[in-house]
């Protein structure tokens, strides 16, 4: 099942990918320019951010300015990336004068929006991509969470962060953070897919924000030229705004 599911993703990753090359909106076209505002990616579990070469060199192609969050394999303690990816929100807000939108896929979507919980001064919105931001490990698919659980417990044996790490049962300041409502001049929005083969898309949707659906499956969404289109509504829709001082 596992290697039917990993076929299928990769024959849909190419076809996403080869129709948004043929779209004019891959070009930067059919879509409003941007205002030269920073936007950081934020990589899916398992993956860096070699994932979103292709995304970032269409945000710079259509006039925002693009940042990667340094992580090289986003696998381990979420507290301690949010801590990192937060320190370098922080960074790019105080440098350009501009508070952040941030752009994450699956759990970068996740640690995305408790970063923006966690930083309403820095974070002005969150675009979470097939991120099961409602139930956590609970919002992956029963057939596909083992997989994914024993690929963190495996992580979790070369550090000393506790078993419960991750997941709901944390008393760190990640879970709260992920779980908690939007701020106030913030804005969050979530891109789905009802095909989706890891995330249960049920668990995508925020009741207080913005959620659109595309085609495609989980991993395609970082090359899906749906999510492209709505990417250029959603970024032209929120102005910049000055980062506090």
């Amino acid at each position: 099942m596992l290697l039917q599911l990993t076929a299928s993703a990769y024959f849909d990753f190419l076809q996403q990918f080869a129709s948004l090359a043929r779209d004019p909106v891959g070009y930067g076209f059919g879509v409003p320019p941007g205002d030269g505002r920073p936007v950081l990616l934020i990589p899916g579990f398992t993956a860096g951010d070699w994932s979103f070469g292709t995304m970032a060199r269409w945000l710079g192609r259509v006039g925002y300015r693009p940042y990667l969050s340094g992580i090289d394999l986003n696998v381990g303690c979420p507290r301690r990336k949010m801590e990192l990816v937060g320190w370098r929100v922080e960074k790019i807000a105080r440098e350009s004068g501009q508070r952040v939108t941030i752009i994450g896929h699956s759990l970068g979507g996740v640690l995305g929006r408790a970063i923006g919980a966690a930083n309403p001064a820095d974070v002005c919105q969150v675009v979470a991509l097939g991120s099961p931001i409602r139930d956590g490990w609970m919002g992956v698919h029963d057939r596909i969470r083992p997989a994914l659980q024993a690929i963190q417990s495996f992580w979790q044996t070369f550090s000393d962060e506790p078993e419960s790490c991750g997941t709901s049962e944390c008393p760190c300041a990640f879970v709260s953070a992920v779980f908690a409502p939007t701020p106030e001049k913030s804005r969050f929005s979530a891109i789905y897919t009802r095909r989706d083969e890891i995330v249960q898309w049920q668990s995508c949707i925020d009741d207080a924000g913005f959620n659109f659906e595309v085609s495609g499956l989980h991993a395609s969404l970082i090359v899906n030229r749906e999510v492209y289109r709505i990417l250029g509504s959603i970024l032209a829709e929120a102005p910049a705004e000055s980062a506090a001082a």
